[in-house]
């Protein structure tokens, strides 16, 4: 039996490498003669370099960076076995992960750490460069990438400003840098959202909350975006302002499309192709994948309900494990052959959380013992 693993980190617990890791433990002790194979995935947020990485046979590099309040830190990006294509996740030099939610300020907060990034890529000489966008700690517009680029932002006085978001309002000019060490370098940022620049629906009113904006950092924020849109188009000559997904990381998808052109794409969709899912999916006989928690939005396109209208797509039935799932989620509905929680009744989050490998192992047990399951529906 081939057996294919497809999931996504759960966040806060494992990271999508770990989670297959722990179903592959479980189905071999149940069925020693399945054939597993494991595709790690990402949407472009957390863990998107190294799911390509590992996906792909590609490797890690490893760069000292500034993270999002100008610490030191390290950082990697991914680079594929031809060395054509190069990953940079900005969760990885500018992510929120790993800072205290108290200390949260956005307005202070900076993506210098993912143009430092984007830079080392760019001395590796790709044809591509793939900019994951996802789990930010920053509203800077794309400010501090650029910065770190060479691109200077100007006061009223003609003095550079430290690229924070808070500064963004205080932006009058934009210089571009001397040189430029792009040529011939396509852009593709992979994000999983659609959110304008600014606006009601964009960067700093949907997402500056979560990384600790109040309504007043909210307003400043976002008329700092709309001043950063205008000198972009004045600038580089490229219109951010209704551009689906500009919003991105806190405005920073906005700010590297204006700078570098480039596409705006699905974080899912470059990921699987990159690690060719879906030929892989084609072979198999049964599809797991999972996510920290799945609720009414997972059927909107989260990276689970991807995987598994592939999985339709050529009749391979598709099991979700998924850390939690709300009560109001209908598996089969959604299109999935069963779904298992490891969090139960008699079971908190915490401890779901601490023993997340052995129940995802035992989860596995369960779909391989209990294979009828998951063929309802098939």
């Amino acid at each position: 039996m081939r057996i294919l693993l497809a999931p996504d980190a759960f966040k806060d617990c494992l990271s999508a490498p770990e989670v297959c890791r722990a179903l592959e433990e479980g189905i071999v002790s149940a069925c020693a003669t399945a054939g597993v194979l494991s595709v790690p995935l990402a949407d472009g947020g957390e863990g998107t370099a190294s799911c390509f990485a590992a996906g792909c046979g590609g490797e890690l590099r490893l760069f000292l960076v500034t993270d999002a309040y100008f610490r030191k830190k390290t950082a990697c990006l991914a680079l594929s076995p031809d060395g054509e294509t190069a990953v940079v996740e900005m969760a990885q030099a500018s992510g929120i992960q790993g800072i205290d939610k108290n200390q949260l300020q956005t307005r202070k907060a900076t993506t210098y750490g993912t143009g430092e990034l984007i830079k080392a890529a760019l001395q590796l000489q790709p044809k591509r460069i793939i900019v994951g966008l996802g789990g930010s700690a920053t509203t800077d517009g794309g400010m501090g990438a650029l910065s770190a680029l060479g691109v200077q932002f100007l006061d009223e006085n003609g003095e550079p400003l430290s690229p924070i978001g808070e500064n963004m309002v205080n932006v009058q000019k934009i210089v571009l840098p001397k040189s430029e060490d792009f040529a011939g370098v396509s852009f593709q940022f992979a994000c999983d959202v659609t959110n304008p620049f600014f606006g009601k629906n964009g960067a700093a009113a949907v997402f500056a909350p979560q990384k600790g904006a109040g309504k007043d950092d909210i307003a400043l924020l976002d008329r700092g975006l709309r001043n950063l849109a205008k000198l972009y188009k004045t600038t580089f000559g490229r219109a951010v302002d209704a551009l689906p997904g500009a919003g991105a990381a806190g405005g920073l998808c906005g700010g590297l499309y204006a700078f570098f052109g480039g596409e705006i794409v699905s974080g899912f969709s470059v990921l699987a192709g990159a690690c060719a899912l879906e030929a892989k999916l084609q072979n198999a006989d049964l599809v797991i994948t999972g996510e920290g928690r799945t609720d009414a939005q997972t059927a909107f396109g989260k990276l689970p309900a991807r995987v598994c209208k592939l999985a339709q797509k050529y009749n391979v039935p598709c099991v979700l494990i998924s850390g939690d799932i709300a009560s109001g989620f209908d598996a089969q509905k959604a299109g999935f052959a069963y779904a298992i929680r490891l969090k139960t009744p008699e079971i908190t989050t915490q401890e779901a959380i601490k023993n997340a490998p052995a129940l995802l192992s035992a989860a596995a047990q369960a779909v391989m013992k209990e294979g009828s399951l998951w063929k309802i529906g098939i």
